[in-house]
């Protein structure tokens, strides 16, 4: 019996010291991916300290501030955009009012989540510690660390990566309808925080889903406990959501705004005066195309010497080919300043290489004989081409792409998972993210996603004090805004309306003013007014002081506000001229009809 006794006690001992171990290991990977999302978040804050882009900044914090007082975009303001970020930073406002330290904290927990959501999705389809490989370069590439402030397109990617892993959640775990319904309204967020890739997503997973639930071919589908009957069932659930959400999404356009503002604003307005990359500037030149086959080279030959038989001089042809694109741009990043005068953006030019090796890798996988076993595995690879395709469309990608990061690594991750060795995926995984990351670091310390903002001030100015606390920019922008707000502070009434041209910073949030005007941005998108009709709508709205900029931070700005300083000279006084700006001032006997 005491035989018997120390046998069980022996087995009880071992039994809870191996699961202890085996969570141990479990877990390692898990805290090494949380590790990397607060890098992530730290490498913003680290960012901050560095740049920052008055324009961009003031076009979604100004806008904000409008909703935050009650008006109702498309209906007293117009913009090119979807809803959703700008709502997003209004209600932040009104819960706790305005300060550029809450838009910071914002931006590094859409960082951290950012990062912790795509290594979710890698472990669907990779080894852990593989996945945790691919998701390091993201420290330096996640859409925060590349851009400081509040922006659609991170909103946007951050909520397809959530859509993806509530459905992934949904179809592996079991939940109740109400439960799967709500994971189902998130698939119309992406569209209301950008419309070009939300929509497009959107319809690509509602047909998933359709198809799993309904049409799909299952075995035992009328037995309950059977999983394909299950994972059927919670698709179509899935579904219902999609489709709920599209009716409230419907719903709350038409009580507010109404439908017909959103979508001519949205989409018609827009899309006329959208300069448009062509599919030629989005995707070339044919050097990429080069390294695409390359790549997709190197990938097959390397998949096809799987078994041990294959000779040595076959895997190692086929991973050189694998790891030559990104062997040269890692060379190119560090000789592009040296040698090529040109070569602005060698990072960015492995988009395309991995694209077509998504699509090849997608297609092999398509005519291989085994069943899909998971939506999300079904779709990932195929979401994540759609979502890049059509937000090149927007600014190729070299304007596009600071966002989508995640998704050029859950390619990488799709194409990886169709090798049979997981060792062999684990070099290359590591390989690839070693090279990512050396590239990535001199592409994010030279600001090249923010080259359209003036860096050539000698120093950096940062402010020590108000709501705008610890925003930095080369100088002279900041000392010149402190300027105009102390101007405006004591010189302007606070009851008097005040029209900024061209609106690159602030101005309204941090003075709690009311732009006058219709138009939250000068640029050929959200501008619909020509000077002419800018200076009547000014009138009309009786705003008695003009703000004109005389050193734009963005310097693309001049060519959008071109002859509007003369027309707003012709019809207003000349009142004092600052350092960075001219104010000009029409006294309130002058009548708009005086035109």
């Amino acid at each position: 019996m005491d035989t018997l006794v120390k046998f069980a006690s022996g087995l009880t001992d071992e039994g809870s010291s191996e699961p202890t171990a085996t969570r141990w290991r479990q877990a390692a990977p898990w805290l090494a991916a949380c590790l990397l999302a607060l890098s992530a978040g730290a490498a913003h804050q680290w960012q901050t300290t560095r740049i920052g882009a008055l324009g961009d900044f003031a076009y979604i914090l100004d806008t904000a501030w409008r909703i935050a007082q009650g008006e109702v975009m498309y209906r007293d303001f117009v913009l090119p955009h979807s809803p959703l970020t700008f709502h997003v930073q209004a209600t932040l406002i009104k819960l706790f009012g305005f300060s550029y330290g809450l838009t910071v904290w914002y931006c590094t927990a859409v960082n951290v989540t950012y990062v912790l959501l795509t290594y979710q999705l890698m472990r669907i389809l990779l080894p852990p510690w593989s996945a945790v490989g691919l998701c390091a370069p993201l420290v330096w590439l996640a859409p925060h660390t590349l851009y400081p402030h509040p922006f659609y397109d991170p909103d946007a990617a951050l909520l397809i990566l959530l859509n993806l892993n509530l459905l992934h959640w949904v179809m592996t775990t079991q939940t109740g309808l109400v439960v799967a319904f709500l994971c189902g309204m998130t698939t119309v967020l992406p569209a209301l925080a950008k419309q070009n890739i939300g929509y497009p997503y959107a319809g690509l997973v509602g047909l998933g889903a359709l198809w799993w639930g309904w049409f799909r071919e299952t075995r035992g589908a009328s037995a309950k406990d059977d999983p394909e009957a299950a994972s059927a069932r919670a698709a179509r659930r899935f579904m219902y959501g999609i489709l709920g959400g599209a009716l409230a999404t419907l719903g709350w356009l038409a009580a507010t705004c109404g439908l017909e503002n959103y979508l001519f604003w949205v989409f018609v307005s827009a899309s006329r005066r959208l300069a448009r990359p062509t599919l030629a500037e989005a995707y070339g030149p044919w050097l990429r195309w080069a390294s695409g086959l390359a790549l997709v080279a190197g990938w097959r030959l390397w998949l096809s010497t799987s078994s041990g038989t294959s000779p040595q001089w076959m895997k190692a042809t086929g991973l050189a080919l694998l790891l030559s694109p990104f062997l040269i741009v890692v060379a190119a990043t560090f000789l592009a300043e040296r040698f090529f005068v040109d070569l602005d953006y060698p990072l960015l030019s492995l988009w395309v290489p991995v694209m077509l090796l998504a699509v090849v890798a997608g297609v092999w996988q398509e005519r291989t004989p085994a069943r899909p076993t998971s939506l999300v595995k079904a779709l990932l690879l195929w979401a994540c081409l759609t979502v890049t395709f059509f937000s090149f469309l927007s600014q190729a990608h070299y304007g596009s792409s600071y966002g989508i990061w995640a998704l050029f690594f859950l390619m990488l991750s799709c194409a990886l998972s169709a090798l049979p060795d997981d060792a062999r995926r684990a070099r290359v995984a590591w390989g690839l993210a070693l090279m990512m990351t050396v590239a990535a670091v001199p592409y994010v310390q030279k600001n090249v996603r923010l080259r359209y903002v003036d860096q050539s001030g000698d120093n950096l100015q940062t402010l020590v004090s108000g709501p705008l606390k610890g925003f930095t920019t080369c100088a002279p922008y900041l000392s010149d805004f402190v300027e105009l707000l102390a101007f405006a502070g004591e010189r302007i009434p606070p009851q008097d309306l005040v029209a900024c041209i061209p609106q690159e910073e602030p101005f309204y949030v941090l003075t709690g003013r009311r732009n006058p005007l219709r138009i939250v941005a000068f640029d050929r998108t959200a501008n619909p007014l020509s000077p002419a009709e800018l200076v009547e709508e000014a009138l009309r709205r009786q705003a008695r002081w003009v703000v004109l900029k005389k050193r734009l931070q963005m310097k693309s700005l001049s060519k959008e506000v071109e002859g509007v300083p003369e027309r707003f000279l012709a019809k207003y006084d000349l009142f004092a001229e600052l350092d960075g700006y001219v104010i000009l001032h029409r006294p309130s006997s002058v009548k708009a009809d005086s035109l």
